[in-house]
């Protein structure tokens, strides 16, 4: 026979409790089961007011996609189009010139990630093992970058990509990968003080008896950071490098500022009017209203964010275990 108590039987135990109660500890109850209620009640209310306001955006999106830019005019179509079309898409897709827009924005997107996580790694664990002078100073840096905006050092940055070099020897690197590449490796890429915080915080939690055992098995400060600190810190690899992979797939700022010829789905995101205008009217200067651009905006908008997209859904489980593993929800 199970032990599990039926419903009924819960209302029957919890009915004989409140007879063997004073009326000031029934009354008690009543208040917190009435409380309970409410709670239930506005807590169901505030999540699907949370839900609303996250898939509004995307429902609005699709619904844009896929319909003609005429329905855009007309007041009776709300959600659903009355002419359902491939076009916009189609048009959107090769103003864009999305295809080689992509493949150059992964190889900046991956390759600057891969090499932000390795080197903000290092870095982060270097604030939590070890005890060197000026270790306070250099780690206020680092909050520093968090605080400080990109815009604040963006220029002093392009001049320095501009004139890179040491004495006559100078490279203009503007409109070059390694605009990018360079603050990755060197930990000064896109919000790598934030990924420098949270390596630090992981590494400071793991016990110091890892490390003692692995010197003890005659292992170096660089080999215990590559045989025992990173296996047990692959969580936090994964999280920092989701984190990074989004802030560059969304960088517009950057990108525009050290790019001229190099096009990435941001910069081509941004451009798409004047784009439109070229590839599909031929005509720079033809004009089209507002809500008939909205179309091939919000297309533009989709097929942008679509990839991460993707990419959260396969990997949802182990980016919400990175976060709760690596501190941020502490």
């Amino acid at each position: 026979m199970s032990d599990k108590i039926t419903p009924p039987e819960q209302r029957e135990v919890k009915k004989l409790r409140l007879q063997n109660m004073s009326a000031a500890e029934r009354a008690c109850v009543r208040r917190r089961d009435a409380a309970e209620k409410i709670w239930k009640f506005f807590r169901f209310v505030i999540l699907c007011g949370l839900g609303f306001v996250i898939l509004y955006p995307l429902i609005y999106m699709i619904s844009c996609t896929f319909r003609e830019r005429n329905d855009m005019n007309d007041p009776t179509v709300m959600w659903i189009p009355r002419n359902l079309t491939l076009d916009v898409l189609r048009e959107t897709i090769e103003s864009m010139d999305f295809w080689g827009a992509l493949k150059t924005t992964l190889f900046l997107n991956i390759g600057c990630s891969l090499v932000q996580v390795i080197s903000c790694a290092v870095t982060g664990y270097g604030f939590a093992r070890f005890d060197f002078k000026g270790r306070k100073l250099l780690f206020g840096v680092v909050i520093m970058m968090i605080l400080v905006p990109t815009q604040v050092i963006s220029l002093p940055l392009y001049t320095q990509f501009r004139y890179f070099g040491i004495g006559s020897l100078k490279v203009n690197l503007i409109d070059s990968m390694l605009t990018m590449y360079l603050p990755a490796l060197t930990a000064n890429g896109i919000r790598s003080g934030l990924m420098i915080l949270i390596f630090r915080q992981f590494f400071k939690g793991l016990p110091r008896e890892l490390e003692d055992a692995a010197y003890i098995d005659g292992c170096g400060p660089f080999m215990t950071f590559i045989r025992v600190m990173v296996p047990n810190a692959a969580s936090s690899f994964l999280t920092v490098f989701l984190f990074s992979v989004v802030w560059y797939w969304n960088d517009y700022y950057i990108s525009s500022t050290f790019f001229t010829n190099t096009r990435t789905i941001a910069t081509m995101l941004q451009n798409l009017d004047s784009e439109l205008k070229m590839r599909i009217f031929n005509d720079p200067k033809v004009q089209i209203s507002g809500r008939e651009q909205i179309v091939w905006r919000q297309a533009g908008c989709l097929i942008s964010i679509a990839p991460v997209l993707l990419m959260y859904v396969f990997l949802q489980k182990h980016f919400t275990e990175g976060i709760e593993r690596s501190g941020l929800v502490t």
